[in-house]
């Protein structure tokens, strides 16, 4: 089973016991099991494919659990649409925006993705007009706030929602 992309994770036999046992013995949802290092399994409600958190912070990195050729045909199927925008055509940006997307740091808008980055939050139009992006950095500590306006369903393009949310922010407008 060829993986596309080099951030996923292939679901080994030992990763299934570790979950498997781990599920059983605390009686839990094996999407709420917490992994040594912070890691916890979650599921994309749009996708249905499980994906790892790292302590929390999604952006700081994302690895889909690959279990079947299913899951490679929902991933590919996903980074197609991504590709066909000009912004991300190449193959390598659109599983990029994909895994972005399960892990809920991506929301594509009217014309364009914004994305939440490890320190930050980025907008790129779809048509990659550099004169119409942005991107704010902002400390850790406005992360749990940025995931929380980001799923809200606000027009997150707009540059405006964010300054009035984060603190502590610093805005670069590409001109």
């Amino acid at each position: 089973m060829d993986q596309p992309f080099s951030y996923n994770v292939t679901m080994t036999s030992e990763l299934k016991n570790l979950l498997n046992d781990l599920s059983d013995k605390r009686n839990i949802d094996i999407k709420e099991i917490p992994l040594q290092g912070g890691l916890v399994v979650k599921r994309d409600p749009k996708t249905g494919l499980n994906y790892l958190s790292i302590k929390g912070n999604e952006a700081q990195g994302v690895s889909v659990i690959i279990t079947s050729d299913k899951d490679i045909e929902t991933l590919n199927k996903l980074a197609d649409e991504f590709q066909k925008y000009p912004v991300s055509s190449q193959r390598f940006t659109a599983g990029l925006y994909a895994l972005l997307e399960i892990s809920g740091n991506l929301k594509r808008e009217k014309d364009g993705f914004t994305f939440l980055t490890p320190n930050g939050v980025t907008y790129i139009p779809y048509d990659g007009d550099s004169s119409k992006e942005w991107e704010i950095d902002m400390p850790g500590s406005c992360y749990a706030t940025a995931r929380k306006c980001l799923a809200a369903g606000n027009d997150c393009a707009d540059i405006s929602a964010w300054t009035k949310n984060l603190k502590g922010i610093k805005i670069y407008i590409q001109v």
